[in-house]
Order: structure tokens, then C-alpha cells, then sequence
């Protein structure tokens, strides 16, 4: 009986309930992360410790300045091939040996390199950490570079490259990196290498690469978890004992040229059912004066499901599955991007609604800048989930040098911008009549369409990517 009227007077209170409107989101509150806490080993690696004690868990982040803009020239895809090896045998275990350890362990322990950085990250319990840490110096100080692996990753590679000579996505990026910033531009040319490049690639390279770039003067570890100070330090003299040397390496990277004028590039994919198109010109670097404006802007424009171009491409119109939009800033000068894959027979028109959109946000409303605010600054804790997320971000501060309020008061930050800044932001950096626009797509289909838009320069596939690689054949 008791339970009946339970429920008759909670089913009640249920009625009363007014749906009618969107329960209100709280205030944005200030993010504060735990202390950085800071020290040098003896070998000068710089270490940065964020004690979590909530869970007996820690990630590493080891990162060093390597990526492919240190490719020399005729040895393009060295650095990524060079992270790839690391943990492909190390120390006194082979490529299978050392996996097998680590999937009995439970722990994660990956490399990787990208256009700036190479790194090592491990994920280990605590329980765990005495017997991951030396696979973690192993494949650090140690990587065997052997050359059966390496074959065997080098085919790997020209077999992704022959690959992407049928992805579509692929051959844009491909082709939008090479035509903004120059097929020879640290930026603009491939960070996986080509045929001629792999093919070329033997272990003495990659253990010249390690040898040069990996040490303790060009690195920085990142430590966050269950672990105090004293502790740690004991544990790394003991691991990374050995590890000496080396000089802070550095790159000059020049701006890309800039574009006069709106210009189509058309690649030619026939039997394409899509059309992929990129939009982009010359952006900023990470350390722009400018970030939150343009982080507020980019919001609006094409960075969440709500954005302008989203609403329009695909809520709108139906053109495609989704519209993005965003600012890659690396260390030097980068690009902005606005793109999609379109059905086929609406190319044409999903171009001119682009540039509608990129046109159009140069005039904003309160109400928008206010939503994307509060979008980003709603959203920003939530990047602070686990000590992966934590590590990570705090790597990027150090790795672009950023201010070390840099993320306590990222929200703060984003909350002042102004609608002003807004369009500000858009009227610099988003100028439709100096973008390139990057096409793949089948010429037959949508050529005439596209060359209505402006003059167009075709390119094909192998302009962009070279032949397909023949796998197995050295030079």
C-alpha cells in the first residue's frame, strides 16, 4: 500500500513537471589543476610531475623535438619509421618478445611521431610500474632496429601509400598540404615518405635519427598519477641510467607563400560517388596572440555539431554527413582548413554554400558567441577526465611553450571574448578570396560545374602522390 502511494504521488509530481523548456546549463566554473611539480634529472632531462592519487594509475609521456620537418632531404618518413622501430624490439627482447611482455603485463606502451614531435607514452597500474618502466627504457634507450623488422614495416608503409592512391581523403590532404605550402616545404611535403624515400631507408638511418634527436637535452617527460616526487626520481635514475648527452635541436621553418586569389585545384577520382573538398589558406602558429578569438570563431563556423557550416551542409541541405572547420598550429605558421565529402551531383552547389558560410562569418550575433562560450568552456574540464588527458595537455603546454596559466585559465579566457574580437578574428583569418580550394572528385561528373565556380588546375593522383609503389622491389 505504502508503495502505491509512492508511486501515485511521484507519478504526480511527474505530471507537474514543466518540459516545455530546455533545462538551463550551470555557470562555467574555473578549472584548476593540481600543482606542476618540476625537476631535472641529472642527465638534464627536464621532468614535470602531476601527483594524482585518486586511482593507482600512471601515464608517461616522453617527447622529444623529432618529427618529420627533421627529415633530410632523399630520407622523407625517417622520423615516423625511426617511432614505428622503437618498439619493434628492444633491450633483450625481439619484436615479439616485447609484445607478448607487454600485453601480459596489462600496460600500454606506444610510439609515435608526427610533423614536430616524436614520443613514447606508457599507461601502467602502479602494481605494474616496476616491471614497465625498464620496457619503457628498453624501447627509449634501446631499440634494436633490426633489419627483418624494418623490411617488414617498410611494407607495411608502401603499402599504405599504394593504398591511399584510392582514398580520396587521402590524396586532398596530400595534395592541400603540397599546394599551400610548397612539395618541398617542411610543412608541405610527406611525413610518411614515398617509394623512392622508403625504399632507400636502412637501420643505420634510423639509429643515426635515435641517436641524434633522442636524448635527454631534446626530450621532456610528463608524469601524472599515483606517485610522489621522491619516488619518482628514485625510480627514474634507476631506469633511465645511461642516458646522457645530446643538444636541443631546432628547425627553421619559413611561412608559406600567400595566395592571391580564390584558386580551384581539381583530382581527377573517376567512379568517385563523392566529391572531397578542402578549403583553406595560410593560418597561425600556437602561440597566435589571437587564440581565443579565433578558438570562439572557429566555434561558431565549423568546430561543433551546431556550427554554421554543419547546419547548412548537412542539417540544411543534406549534402553530406557532416561540415568541420578548424586552425592547425603548429610551432611555426599553419593553415586553416573548412571541408567535407559531398554527394557527387551537388558539388557545385556545396561549394557555393561554403562560401557563403566563410563569407558570412565575418558578421555574428551575441547569442552565437555567447553559445560558443559556454560551449567550450562547459566543455574544457571534461579534456581532464584521467591522467592520459592531464599528461597530454600539460604536454602540449610544454612542448609549445606556453604560459603556465596557460590551462587554469584557459576558461576564463574564453569567456571574455567578445563579439567584436569575433569578427575581428574572421576578418583576418578567414578570407575565402585567398583560399585554395583542393577537389577530388570524378572530373566527368562535376568538371563543368566546378570550372563555372573559377579557373581550375588539374592534377592527378600520381601529380600528387607519384606511381603506385611497387611492393617488394628495392632500389
Amino acid at each position: 500500500m505504502i508503495f502505491c502511494l509512492l508511486f501515485a504521488a511521484t507519478t504526480a509530481a511527474a505530471q507537474k513537471a514543466d518540459r516545455s523548456q530546455y533545462p538551463q546549463p550551470g555557470a562555467p566554473q574555473p578549472l584548476q589543476l593540481p600543482e606542476v611539480q618540476q625537476f631535472k634529472m641529472d642527465n638534464g632531462l627536464p621532468v614535470y610531475l602531476v601527483e594524482q592519487h585518486g586511482l593507482p594509475l600512471l601515464q608517461f609521456i616522453l617527447v622529444s623535438n623529432a618529427g618529420s620537418i627533421c627529415d633530410p632531404p632523399g630520407q622523407l618518413g625517417l622520423a615516423e619509421m625511426t617511432a614505428d622501430m622503437m618498439d619493434e624490439g628492444a633491450g633483450e627482447r625481439n619484436a615479439l618478445e616485447l609484445s607478448e611482455e607487454i600485453d601480459f603485463l596489462g600496460v600500454s606502451l606506444n610510439t609515435y611521431a608526427n610533423r614536430e614531435e616524436l614520443g613514447l607514452r606508457l599507461f601502467t597500474p602502479v602494481s605494474k610500474m616496476d616491471k614497465a618502466l625498464p620496457l619503457f627504457a628498453d624501447v627509449l634507450l634501446r631499440p634494436r632496429f633490426e633489419a627483418e623488422e624494418l623490411e617488414r614495416k617498410r611494407t607495411e608503409a608502401l603499402v599504405a601509400l599504394a593504398q591511399a592512391h584510392d582514398e580520396p581523403q587521402a590524396v586532398a590532404s596530400e595534395a592541400f598540404n603540397q599546394i599551400l605550402y610548397g612539395k618541398e616545404h617542411p610543412y608541405g611535403r610527406s611525413g610518411s615518405g614515398t617509394e623512392a624515400t622508403l625504399k632507400n631507408l636502412t637501420a643505420q638511418h634510423l639509429r643515426d635519427f635515435h641517436r641524434t634527436y633522442v636524448t635527454p637535452a631534446n626530450s621532456f617527460l610528463i608524469v601524472v598519477g599515483d606517485i610522489e616526487t621522491e619516488a619518482l626520481k628514485k625510480k627514474l635514475s634507476g631506469a633511465l641510467s645511461g642516458w646522457q648527452g645530446g643538444q636541443i635541436q631546432s628547425r627553421d621553418v619559413p611561412p608559406p607563400p600567400q595566395q592571391e586569389q580564390f584558386a580551384i585545384y581539381l583530382i581527377d577520382k573517376p567512379g568517385a560517388a563523392q566529391s572531397v573538398l578542402r578549403f583553406g589558406q595560410p593560418g597561425l602558429s600556437r602561440q597566435t596572440p589571437d587564440e581565443y578569438p579565433i578558438t570562439v570563431m572557429n566555434t561558431i563556423l565549423g568546430a561543433s555539431f551546431t556550427s554554421r557550416l554543419n547546419q547548412n551542409i548537412r542539417e540544411e541541405h543534406g549534402y553530406a554527413y557532416g561540415a568541420r572547420s578548424f586552425f592547425w598550429q603548429p610551432r611555426h605558421q599553419g593553415y586553416f582548413i573548412a571541408y567535407a565529402d559531398v554527394q557527387s551531383d551537388v558539388t557545385g552547389p556545396a561549394i557555393r554554400e561554403f562560401l557563403k558560410e566563410l563569407n558570412g562569418i565575418r558578421e555574428v550575433s551575441e547569442a552565437e558567441v555567447d553559445k560558443a562560450r559556454n560551449y567550450l568552456a562547459l566543455g574544457f574540464p571534461g579534456e581532464f577526465q584521467d591522467v592520459e588527458s592531464i599528461a597530454a595537455n600539460l604536454a602540449d603546454v610544454i612542448f609549445y611553450d606556453l604560459p603556465p596559466d596557460y590551462l587554469n585559465r584557459r576558461v576564463e579566457r574564453l569567456l571574455a571574448v567578445t563579439e567584436g574580437q569575433v569578427e575581428a578574428a574572421a576578418r583576418r583569418y578567414v578570407d575565402p578570396e585567398k583560399m585554395i580550394l583542393v577537389v577530388v572528385g570524378d572530373r566527368g561528373l562535376i568538371g563543368k560545374e566546378v570550372e563555372a565556380l573559377g579557373p581550375v588546375t588539374y592534377l592527378s593522383i600520381e601529380e600528387v602522390l607519384g606511381k603506385v609503389p611497387e611492393i617488394g622491389e628495392r632500389e
